[in-house]
């Protein structure tokens, strides 16, 4: 809850930076409220959180990709003839 009304607040006040015509001076006032935000413990304690769950889904990902290839090449190797060994040839061709 707290994450959708931090996402409402930064993109409202995007929208309004962006679309604003109050002059520089309201531009400031925005940016400094910006890096009050960003500063607030609510907002730290937020980005920590964003930055461990980012790290843990990387890390899933890296060790499903691993096993996935692991499983392929396994696969692949179970299919190579042996040495030797001359495949059948289909007498259809």
């Amino acid at each position: 809850m707290l994450r959708f009304r931090l996402g409402l607040i930064v993109g409202f006040a995007i929208g309004y930076v962006l679309g604003t015509r109050a002059g520089h001076e309201r531009y400031e006032q925005l940016r400094e409220l910006w890096q009050q935000v960003r500063s607030s413990k609510p907002a730290q304690q937020i980005g920590s959180e964003v930055s461990t769950a980012k790290a843990r889904a990387w890390e899933s990902v890296e060790e499903r990709a691993a096993d996935g290839l692991a499983r392929v090449t396994a696969k692949a190797r179970s299919r190579e003839p042996e040495p030797g060994h001359r495949p059948v040839s289909d007498p259809d061709l």
